[in-house]
């Protein structure tokens, strides 16, 4: 058994999740499930080795599902430290050996928010959920109950498993050789987890990759600084994160600017509405002076608010002052009439004269 073969050929190939879990994370869900669906179906035998801390539930489950359904002959190896979640996805459910140095770390889900009761209690809910979900997960692997699962790792301490004691237990299938020891043994978790990133650090990757493409990639700007396709995939997923934010943003400003400018036309059509129902102008000036605010807003409120307000009967007088003979009356329609406010005052003084524009403008006798 070769340690870290991640070399692509003879129908084998690797998968590292190395790292933190999460999204933008180096264990990323959406690359690692990608990467998948793509590599089972051009590979016959796919590995997967784990070095991570853990990290995001959500993230981790995603994983784990992956891994689980995926038809692929899968190798889980747990190469240093499988924490938290990271803990759950090495127990899939895969054939599951580890380095004689590795460890796993199960504990209860924890996590944060803030707002009100309401929404701490709705958090702590969904924690106990979630924590009931990875019981059964772990119960799944090593025959136990969910609830003794529950009882024996979800007690709000950290409970780190040797490599022998996961053995021993069933959670892992077994051992594997790593060759060559190392000069001093890690053996805290930090050391281990140390001690597998530094040695991936000095492991030939893929000595059949593409370097052609990789210095073609390079010679554009974006790309100058990257040396080697993690570099690679890694600011690939840079530029589609930024892609992704570009657009979200847009649409926020989009969907802002459209709020602001109906929360700005409803202002508008508030303050010349208050004008006519004022009589500072008439209905006939509504869209003119609707123009006005639009194209200069401060200038046209200042000569509304200028403007002196009229009651509808001194609006009626004015007008009768300025055209004292009923003659004029006639002279004008009903919608005349109505937008002027002289309706009332038609009716009052010539009945008569009030019907016939009545039947006139709705082809009806006006019946008292």
């Amino acid at each position: 058994m070769k340690f870290f073969n991640t070399i692509p050929g003879d129908g084998e190939v690797a998968i590292l999740l190395y790292g933190d879990v999460g999204d933008g994370q180096k264990v990323d869900s959406g690359r690692v499930v990608s990467e998948l669906m793509a590599l089972q179906a051009q590979y016959d035998k796919i590995d997967v080795r784990i070095n991570s801390n853990g990290g995001d539930v959500f993230s981790g489950i995603a994983i784990y599902n992956a891994l689980r359904t995926s038809k692929a002959d899968i190798t889980i190896y747990v190469d240093g430290v499988a924490a938290s979640i990271a803990g759950i996805i090495a127990l899939c459910g895969k054939p599951l050996y580890m380095s004689p140095y590795a460890k796993l770390m199960l504990h209860a889900v924890s996590g944060g928010t803030w707002g009100n009761a309401s929404a701490l209690r709705q958090t702590a809910s969904m924690m106990e959920t979630l924590q009931g979900d990875l019981a059964r997960m772990i119960a799944h692997r090593c025959g136990m109950e969910a609830k003794d699962v529950t009882a024996r790792y979800f007690d709000e301490k950290d409970h780190w498993i040797s490599a022998e004691e996961a053995v021993s237990m069933k959670l892992a299938d077994g051992l594997y050789d790593m060759g060559e020891k190392p000069e001093t043994e890690p053996k805290t978790a930090g050391e281990v987890y140390q001690y597998f990133n530094n040695r991936l650090q000095t492991q030939p990757q893929n000595q059949n990759k593409d370097m052609a493409l990789l210095e073609e990639l390079k010679k554009m700007p974006t790309f100058k600084d990257v040396n080697s396709e993690a570099e690679l995939l890694m600011k690939a997923q840079q530029l589609e994160n930024q892609a992704t934010k570009a657009e979200a943003l847009e649409k926020a400003n989009k969907a802002y600017k459209e709020k602001a400018e109906a929360a700005e036309a409803a202002e508008v059509e508030a303050i010349v509405n208050k004008a006519v129902s004022d009589g500072k102008i008439g209905k006939e000036q509504v869209a003119t002076f609707k123009a006005l605010m639009k194209s200069d807003r401060a200038n046209t409120e200042s000569l509304l608010k200028g403007m002196k307000a009229q009651k509808p009967q001194m609006r009626a007088a004015a007008y009768i002052d300025e055209h004292p003979t009923g003659s004029s009356f006639a002279d004008k329609s009903w919608d005349e009439l109505d937008r002027c406010g002289l309706l009332a005052v038609l009716k009052n003084s010539d009945p008569g004269l009030f019907a016939a524009k009545y039947k006139e403008r709705f082809g009806v006798d006006y019946n008292n």
